[in-house]
């Protein structure tokens, strides 16, 4: 299992953990090691929806599989609320959790030791302070796979300004002289501990460190430049990478920074850990681009323990202590005051969100995608819009419509993706459809995969698109990668979209057998894709070509594991395409229908 996924074993783990006292069913079937193959992790994403690398879904195959997840996590919940309303105390489930952690779910004492701890006072808390059925946690909690709420608060509506102006048919431009580059930087997950030659095949979430261990091999020592496998980032290999990215693109307009700074070690973050490594971070970026504005977004990563982003708005906020996001927000306020102008550090200092005019007409606005995160459990305590942050939203875009201005938006995790809070994705989807004259476009990281997502409307008219743009960090077996967007620029009638995108990468084998690194152009979009422009529209019927046409998009999938050398070994199956051709059509979860009508017409084609 990868990352919040070990917030749902958690729940399960502490719910067995306890069985000294009182002896529930056993719930959880061992594991093994198994789950830190590499192969077989690599096939399991290719085969499941969209999501972040540590986002191991584990789809059931069929509907009685999932109910009886679904049912084994009510049992367990309500095991779990007995024994906090019994006044058991924290610590004793912490240590029978890591024992149960360790004896039947399968992970490693190092982690096991180290992440229950962290992650069980938020349970603890949400069960001790708040009434929720065992039905509406596990509906919130394993969403993923299916499971749903019966309780009516998990559906609600953002107000959304109505009268919606007549859709502006859009007329894009040619990239020029005039079109302005933007350099997008996403999931750099830089490891400070990175140490070539360490052990990169260890038994943890994160190697390649001295705590690694000595490799048993030399084929498992890690590589100099970074390593295909469960690794973090190093320091120079981000240093090559900005050096080239700047000296080749001297004339950047600005930076766009799509969040995760902090490396994969989930077990074993605090406070001070994930604060020196975004300071680190941000003053790197700030070295090499001290005269361009560099616009930041929160990733699921910086918060410690990783994904559990409060409600700033829960009125026991301040009492929550270091479960508090306080400390982030704060350190972001200040570092984010260095690198945006004219930034307003009070919604910064708030929840992490801002709106900033970056030119007349023109303007940015990075939002928090935790809220929306199902690996939140914070949500489970309350999801209804939590911070008022698509409100928020809402009043910007409504502000900009009526000020005539153009917007991108900037976020963290893509809205369309399986661990996106239900209610949360289709309210977004709402308000791109209701501002399509507006937002022009949207930028993402998160998955490490070089995507898109496409918006439609209530009559499936492609009205938006999603960029997600492939990772610095090649966790996992992929190469190192950043995006140049090519924006149509200061002229009369901008459209302010994105006329084109170029993704420069390293390939890790040949600098690992060269000893040096060489980044190139792997491909630009509208060339290799051979598209007229990038509009809705245009990307809608790029999918639709490559239904039909598996060469096609057998150049996307090299595109997409960026040349991945072990993706590329392992191939694409007919499951994994069709599965890739859902995910580009699915920006709101909770409609599939844009997903069966290009399956439908892939499989018309076989």
């Amino acid at each position: 299992m990868k990352g919040w996924v070990q917030t749902v074993a958690l729940l399960l783990v502490v719910v067995v953990g306890a069985s000294s006292l009182a002896s529930p069913p056993t719930l959880i079937t061992p594991k093994g090691a198994h789950y830190h193959h590499l192969k077989a992790a690599r096939e399991r994403r290719l085969h499941e929806p969209s999501s972040g690398p540590e986002d191991v879904m584990m789809y059931p195959k069929g509907k009685e599989e999932k109910l009886m997840e679904c049912l084994e996590c009510e049992v367990a919940f309500q095991f779990l609320q007995g024994l906090v309303d019994a006044d058991t105390p924290l610590e004793v489930m912490v240590e029978e959790g890591i024992i149960i952690c360790v004896t039947v779910v399968g992970y490693t004492q190092v982690f096991c030791d180290g992440y229950v701890p962290l992650i069980a006072p938020i349970l603890y808390h949400i069960l001790s302070t708040n009434n929720i059925t065992a039905n509406d946690a596990c509906g919130e909690i394993l969403t993923f796979v299916g499971c749903t709420s019966n309780n009516p608060d998990r559906e609600w509506t953002v107000n959304i300004h109505p009268d919606k102006p007549p859709v502006i048919p859009l007329d894009p431009t040619e990239p020029g002289p005039d079109s302005l580059k933007v350099l997008q930087l996403a999931d750099t997950h830089y490891d400070p501990l990175y140490q070539p030659g360490a052990n990169a095949a260890c038994p943890e979430e994160l190697c390649c460190r001295e705590e690694s261990g000595v490799a048993a091999t030399p084929e498992d020592e890690a590589w100099y430049w970074g390593d295909y496998r469960h690794c973090g980032t190093p320091y120079w290999l981000l240093q090559d990478m900005l050096t080239h990215a700047r000296a080749t693109h001297p004339n950047i307009d600005y930076v766009i920074w799509t969040g995760d700074l902090v490396p994969h070690n989930m077990w074993s973050t605090s406070k001070g850990w994930n604060l020196f490594v975004v300071r680190e971070m941000n003053q790197l970026i700030q070295s090499f681009f001290p005269d361009v504005p560099v616009f930041p977004v929160v990733g699921n990563h910086e918060m410690n323990p990783l994904d559990q982003f409060p409600d700033p708005d829960d009125e026991d906020n301040e009492a929550l202590g270091d479960m508090s996001a306080d400390w982030l927000y704060a350190e972001l306020a200040q570092q984010w005051s260095h690198l945006v102008p004219d930034l307003d550090n009070s919604t910064v200092s708030r929840a992490a969100y801002y709106s900033v005019l970056i030119k007349p007409g023109f303007r940015l606005i990075s939002f928090n995608t935790m809220f929306g995160y199902a690996a939140n459990v914070w949500l489970v305590e309350n999801s209804e819009d939590p911070g008022g942050e698509l409100a928020w939203l809402e009043e910007e875009l409504y502000r900009a419509e009526e000020a005539g201005e153009l917007v991108h938006l900037l976020g963290h995790v893509p809205p369309g993706t399986a661990a996106s809070e239900r209610t949360w994705s289709r309210e977004f989807s709402r308000i791109i459809e209701r501002y399509e004259n507006t937002v022009r476009a949207q930028f993402y990281g998160h998955t490490h995969y070089d995507e898109f997502e496409i918006f439609h409307d209530n009559t499936g008219r492609p009205c938006g698109v999603a960029y997600i743009s492939p990772s610095q960090t090649p966790w996992f077996d992929l190469n190192p990668a950043y995006r140049i967007y090519y924006i149509d620029g200061d002229r009369q009638d901008t459209t302010r979209l994105v006329l084109d995108h170029e993704t420069y990468i390293t390939n890790l084998t040949e600098a690992h057998e060269t000893g040096s690194t060489r980044w190139f152009l792997s491909y630009g979009a509208r060339e290799k894709y051979q598209m007229t422009s990038l509009t809705p529209e245009a990307w809608q019927e790029l999918v639709e070509r490559m239904a039909q046409d598996r060469t096609l998009f057998d150049i996307f999938f090299t595109n997409y594991v960026t040349a991945g050398d072990p993706y590329l070994e392992a191939g694409c199956d007919d499951l994994c395409y069709e599965q890739r051709l859902c995910d580009l059509v699915t920006a709101s979860r909770n409609d599939i229908d844009d997903c069966m009508a290009v399956l439908k017409l892939k499989r018309r084609q076989g």
